[in-house]
């Protein structure tokens, strides 16, 4: 199965929310990540059918489904807020959309059983969506979302009203899920970490277009623009006193090294600690050296008191040149 968009823009009152959007997902899940008003909820409505392009199409499994209706696209859809019936129960919730494609009571039973255990709801059948848990109204809409047996998935930033444990086992619920459909899934955040955490492939979207495309490994090691670097997680650029000490010609190139690649307590180069933060299994140092300030990440207890000069190195192996 695939997804396809091909230089896909849109216009809003003449302003660009989106330009020469290009990228295939195929059995995977790829996710949109960015500002807000980088385009990202956009860029899925136009899936959804929701929106039209100004330019460009978008394929399904090999069919041109640029101008074909919403209801038509047999596109499953999860939203932030999960629009679930308040009306209905989890099974009539779940229903909903095979008894709007007349699927016999039979099937819907059967469908919906299925659907129901994929997702761990099991004897919640007829319970109202008000008497259910966060978490549990999320698994109602996977389920809702899920059981007309889609061929892509679109998710718009489901774990965002979860608390931060049940959201890290809800993204792994939802990796998993992805993997038994084995079906294109496009998932929207603005959560970082989660997109390096859930994605085979990362779209880091900034101003309506994408500034890099590939997988979570590449786009947080080999970051292709200062955006991507600086947007994706944490990074430090260094100064062009460091790089003369470090033998490295800097030329038109601006350099960035990760936290966890700097390291702590031994080095040639000393700073003064300027703050810190205990993080559970690392701690997060803050260095000032010179004019230049420096997060470093390590598991390494050094002493805490503020102002304490310490020593730390680079791994030249790690820096990133753009």
């Amino acid at each position: 199965m695939d997804l396809r968009l091909e230089n896909i823009s849109k216009n809003f009152e003449k302003h660009g929310v989106l330009t020469d959007i290009d990228f295939e997902c195929g059995e995977e899940l790829v996710s949109l990540v960015g500002s807000s008003g980088c385009g990202k909820t956009t860029c899925l409505r136009i899936i959804a059918g929701f929106e039209k392009p100004d330019a460009g199409k978008i394929f399904l499994n090999g069919e041109d489904i640029t101008n074909v209706p919403p209801n038509k696209r047999n596109i499953g859809l999860v939203f932030q807020n999960y629009a679930l019936f308040p009306h209905l129960n989890v099974f009539e919730n779940i229903a909903y959309g095979l008894k709007l494609k007349k699927f016999s009571n039979l099937d819907i039973s059967k469908k919906v059983k299925n659907s129901i255990d994929l997702v761990n709801l099991g004897g919640y059948e007829k319970y109202p969506i008000s008497e259910l848990s966060g978490g549990m109204q999320q698994r109602v809409a996977i389920a809702r979302a899920i059981v007309i047996e889609p061929k892509a998935m679109l998710l718009d930033e489901p774990l965002s009203n979860l608390d931060a444990k049940l959201r890290i086992k809800m993204r792994k619920e939802l990796k998993e899920l992805q993997r038994n459909f084995e079906i294109p899934t496009i998932y929207v955040t603005h959560d970082q970490e989660e997109a390096l955490a859930i994605s085979d492939k990362v779209a880091v979207m900034n101003r309506g277009k994408i500034e890099q495309f590939g997988d979570p490994y590449s786009i947080y090691s080999n970051p292709k623009t200062e955006f991507v670097a600086k947007f994706i997680g944490i990074i430090n650029e260094i100064p062009l006193s460091i790089l003369n000490e470090l033998d490295i010609e800097s030329g038109d190139k601006k350099y960035f090294v990760r936290p966890e690649s700097i390291e702590i307590g031994k080095g040639n180069f000393k700073g003064k600690l300027v703050d810190y933060e205990f993080l559970g299994s690392i701690i997060r140092y803050v260095i000032k050296y010179g004019d230049s300030l420096f997060t470093i990440q390590s598991n390494k207890l050094v002493d805490f008191k503020l102002g304490t000069e310490i020593l730390f190195e680079f791994d030249k192996n790690s820096i990133i040149s753009i």
